[in-house]
């Protein structure tokens, strides 16, 4: 039986409830979870995530990588219906195509079969001089992050080695926006991923929360209280149980 990872996390601290999140879909699919929040060495924070998959690589057989910003929405669905197959290391979606700012992918989740071209593929972008990169890109492959995207990006159609490795998806496969929910190409997002500015994040993380009566993490409170997860409704709803006792009794 394969053993799979959901690998998360951020240095320095996150301001996005998503290891929470994160466990529990895990638990959900009987995978293992890790969350990662040290400092690697790296100048370049974006790296750090390479740093974390390839400290566990030869732990399991496939490693799921999601940002601390993408979250699950639809609990039931299983992202490993997505993984590489056959020859294929990597499986990662496109940037949803209503966006005005897109990408060629996105490096922000995405399954990877740890096998030994997978960890080349990781030690090349590890390697890799970020100045070809820049000098190589063009304005079809999108907004050039300066991270490792854009070096993943340029390895998966320059390098012999990896380019027939990859299975590029749609971005609804498990790349959603908030977009999605409400206004734009409607569906049931398997992972919402909050992207922009810092602010944009925070504020469309909020309005979901809102719109949704979900906490932080974005899971139900039902969920959450089964985790002994207490949250503003789950202490209400308490609230409510216990006078409706006291009433009963006093009645009684």
């Amino acid at each position: 039986m394969d053993k799979i990872a959901i690998i998360s996390g951020r240095y320095p601290s996150t301001i996005f409830d998503s290891v929470t999140n994160h466990k529990i879909y895990a638990d959900r699919h009987k995978y293992h979870y890790v969350h990662c929040n040290w400092p690697t060495g790296e100048v370049n924070r974006y790296f750090n995530k390479i740093r974390y998959i390839l400290y566990y690589f030869d732990f399991f057989d496939y490693i799921i990588w999601l940002d601390d910003d993408a979250f699950f929405w639809d609990l039931e669905k299983d992202i490993m219906d997505y993984a590489p197959k056959n020859d294929k290391f990597l499986s990662i979606c496109k940037s949803p195509n209503f966006k005005s700012l897109k990408t060629y992918f996105s490096s922000g989740q995405f399954i990877l079969k740890t096998n030994n071209i997978a960890n080349e593929f990781l030690n090349s972008v590890l390697t890799l001089e970020m100045a070809i990169v820049k000098q190589w890109w063009n304005d079809d492959l999108g907004y050039f992050t300066n991270g490792d995207q854009d070096l993943m990006t340029f390895l998966s159609i320059e390098d012999s080695r990896f380019v027939n490795g990859i299975t590029l998806h749609e971005y609804e496969k498990f790349n959603s926006r908030i977009q999605n929910l409400d206004s734009q190409d409607i569906h049931n997002p398997l992972i919402l991923h909050f992207t922009g500015t810092v602010e944009l994040k925070r504020e469309d993380y909020l309005q979901v929360q809102k719109k949704f009566d979900l906490p932080p993490s974005l899971i139900s409170h039902n969920i959450l209280s089964s985790y002994n997860i207490v949250t503003n409704t789950n202490k209400k709803s308490l609230k409510d149980k216990i006078v409706a006792k006291l009433k009963s009794w006093l009645r009684g």
